[in-house]
């Protein structure tokens, strides 16, 4: 074989197993460390919030509205502690985090990140904005083509199409057939 040649993504399948990308589980290893941070802040927040559930309910506290999310927040604090340890794998947290300070920068000039904050801001958007001045079926058309068009899912007509059908289903569905209210 020539040493030279350029091989295609069909040939480089058949030569059997691939050498992983080191970069790229690294870059994983950094993302499911801040998860499990994100994750165990969620978890106490979470517990806390429900406490005051608790406090405000007077009931006992297994009856209360706090039970259930203290439960979920502990499962999800051991989830996030066990991510958090397989994100270490054989590192300290020191070393972790100096691998996660060089990586912050690369990582905030990336198309994901960009991305996922346009995502975060469609979804303000829809519940600080449109939801408070618009009825609920007309802000979930607005939004849900708004997604389509941003993320080039469809062509323009097509995604005026399937929003407005998905939301005249989940109307028809829930708000008239089962008759849960609505925003």
């Amino acid at each position: 074989m020539d040493e030279n040649k350029v091989v295609s993504e069909e040939e480089r399948e058949d030569d059997g197993p691939q050498e992983p990308d080191v970069s790229a589980s690294t870059d994983m290893k950094h993302l499911d460390f801040i998860t499990s941070l994100v994750l165990i802040g969620v978890s106490i927040y979470t517990v806390v919030t429900s406490y005051g559930y608790y406090v405000r309910s007077r009931k006992a506290f297994y009856i209360s509205p706090g039970f259930m999310p203290v439960i979920i927040a502990a499962a999800l604090f051991l989830l996030a502690i066990t991510l958090m340890r397989q994100s270490l794998n054989g590192s300290s947290i020191k070393e972790c985090l100096i691998r996660l300070r060089e990586a912050i920068p690369r990582g905030l000039k990336s198309l994901r990140f960009r991305n996922t904050v346009i995502g975060l801001a469609f979804f303000a958007l829809y519940i600080y904005v449109l939801l408070q001045y618009l009825p609920f079926w007309l802000a979930s058309v607005i939004i849900l083509f708004a997604c389509f068009v941003y993320l080039k899912a469809a062509k323009i007509v097509k995604s005026a199409i399937i929003s407005i059908l998905s939301v005249a289903g989940i109307v028809l569905l829930f708000q008239i057939l089962f008759r849960v209210p609505m925003p």
